[in-house]
């Protein structure tokens, strides 16, 4: 992706486009009307400049730490609002934590998140069919069936972990190996999502992945490219830039679209007669096929368009659950206590998976307290997100603050700093350190005192039951909201309200799984230092060519994969 980036970067041709629209670019900017409050203050925004708010834009790309950062010094965090003059789109409304519940409260026909990701995500070029994201079923199959099913795709989860873990990081290799981890995790998470999209045997096909992946990587680098495009000029540069996307879905599409006719055929036929024996495997497309016919929705039986909707799912599920797994595995494996926390990590992974007898249900995953710390650690230290909880204002009438009185107009943005909040001393001690136990210890020790007082004889006086009952309530909802896939103003990795990522509770089994593999069948050799993230613009993205060693653990188990 970096090399390919550099070969466009360094075309003449290219050179001289990205320079005449830099120029209509700044013109555009200067020219248009800003969408914020003038009661809402910039950050960023120079003061002596000739077109201080579209200088502030241009250069927010280089000083985004910064901006954060003094945004929330001087204003979050007195509960205030403040304008980020965002280089990609409009200026941007970031609200404090404390107005979180009243922006979640908001109607759909006030604020939108749809609406919001199609801009963001450049819906109308960027994922081969402008429909994809301006009706996104995919996402409403996703909301309605994944999280219903977990319970039952774990033995396919587990099976497939293992399957690309084995065949990337060797078998029977007893000397140490080199492994890219970004590179490596895109492989396996893609095969491992797959699993989940497609089936068996396409999520092992080379080919698919390859441009399953591909397609990831074009989808980054065109909504990036697209984001310095003017509006007007998009509709003749979109479909330019975009071009490797459509390659990379039609080479997708020939592995498919056959899958998708033939499971078309089978629940047709079992639809009008249902004594017909085929039993439909338990995928996307199943559900997908599912859900139209009982909405009854004809373009959604389209094949092609079922093959279409496979590629935002696959951009999402793999590029940021690699983002967060790399991430991971370099900040458990870095550092002066690594060798600590891997063997403390490694007791519980062979403990739950002796209790289980190598058997993954809900409840056995959910007894991984210190795997799901060390994720939600990471995702609070070394998260990609700069923002969270993204909005767009849809209503005529704008978006009013109780409070202050001040109303965002139709078609600007709304966020919550999420890179400040996660990195703040006050909410989390020594937030600046990995403490990959931080969200398991007070589990643990709650476990421990429960199992303590079942065998410790009632108290021989009464006590006010009403008062004990609250604070226990309390206690036991605290303690549930430390588990990673819980949301709330402090941890935002996963969003918050309605609109929180829909395939998070999948997304934490698979990562728990995949760490449970590697602990109880490698040795991972600790790094020095961890390798560190870099910023490009709003993104924060790992060492895309870090590597670490590993080898076969002395009496791994021998599963057949």
């Amino acid at each position: 992706m970096l090399s390919l980036a550099v070969r466009i970067l360094t075309n003449p041709f290219i050179l001289i486009s990205l320079f005449i629209t830099t120029i209509i670019s700044i013109i555009s900017w200067a020219c248009k009307p800003t969408l914020v409050p003038k009661e809402i203050p910039w950050v960023g925004k120079p003061r002596s400049r000739i077109f201080p708010r579209t200088t502030a834009s241009l250069l927010c790309f280089f000083n985004v730490r910064k901006i954060f950062d003094e945004g929330y010094r001087k204003y979050s965090q007195y509960g205030k609002a403040y304008i980020y003059p965002s280089y990609s789109g409009p200026p941007e409304v970031i609200i404090p934590r404390c107005d979180l519940p009243w922006l979640l409260d908001q109607p759909e026909t006030v604020v939108s998140s749809e609406a919001l990701q199609r801009d963001l995500m450049e819906g109308q070029y960027a994922f081969t069919d402008p429909q994809l994201l301006q009706f996104p079923f995919h996402s409403h199959i996703l909301v309605r069936y994944l999280t219903r099913r977990v319970a039952c795709l774990l033995p396919d989860i587990w099976d497939e972990l293992q399957h690309a873990i084995s065949t990337t990081w060797g078998f029977n290799n007893v000397e140490w190996r080199d492994i890219c981890v970004w590179d490596n995790m895109m492989s396996i998470i893609a095969s491992t999502s797959n699993r989940m999209f497609v089936g068996k045997p396409l999520c092992r096909n080379e080919d698919y992945l390859s441009n399953a992946i591909a397609f990831a990587n074009d989808v980054t680098l065109s909504v990036t490219a697209l984001s310095l495009v003017p509006s007007f000029l998009k509709p003749l540069l979109g479909p330019l830039i975009t071009l490797p996307n459509h390659y990379h879905y039609h080479r997708t599409a020939r592995h498919t679209l056959p899958i998708i006719k033939d499971r078309l055929m089978h629940m047709r036929r079992k639809q009008f007669d249902p004594t017909y024996k085929w039993t439909e495997p338990n995928d996307y497309i199943t559900w997908h096929i599912q859900q139209a016919m009982s909405e009854n929705i004809g373009e959604e039986l389209d094949p092609i368009r079922i093959a279409r909707r496979l590629m935002p799912i696959n951009f999402a599920a793999i590029h940021t659950t690699a983002l967060t797994i790399t991430n991971a595995i370099f900040d458990i494996f870095s550092g002066p206590n690594a060798s600590f926390v891997v063997e403390s990590l490694r007791e519980e992974a062979e403990r739950v998976y002796a209790e289980c007898n190598g058997h993954w249900t809900k409840d056995a995953a959910a007894k991984l307290l210190r795997l799901d710390s060390a994720l939600r650690e990471s995702m609070r230290l070394s998260g990609f997100l700069t923002r969270s909880v993204f909005r767009k204002v849809v209503s005529p009438d704008g978006l009013t603050h109780p409070r202050e009185g001040w109303t965002i107009p139709q078609g600007a943005w709304v966020a919550v700093d999420v890179i400040s909040t996660h990195h703040d001393d006050s909410i989390y001690d020594f937030a600046g350190g990995y403490d990959p136990f931080r969200f398991s210890r007070p589990r643990e020790e709650a476990l421990s005192t429960t199992s303590s007082a079942s065998n410790t004889p009632p108290p021989s006086t009464p006590q006010d039951s009403t008062c004990d009952s609250a604070s226990d309530k309390d206690e036991v909802l605290w303690l549930k909201n430390q588990g990673m896939v819980s949301t709330s103003d402090t941890f935002l990795g996963f969003g918050a309200g309605r609109h929180s990522c829909p395939g998070r509770f999948f997304v934490a089994h698979e990562l728990k799984m995949l760490l449970v593999y590697i602990l109880i069948n490698y040795d991972i050799e600790p790094m020095a230092q961890r390798p560190s993230n870099m910023w490009f613009g709003t993104n924060i993205l790992p060492d895309m060519k870090a590597t670490i060693r590993v080898r076969r653990r002395k009496g791994a188990s021998p599963e057949d994969v």
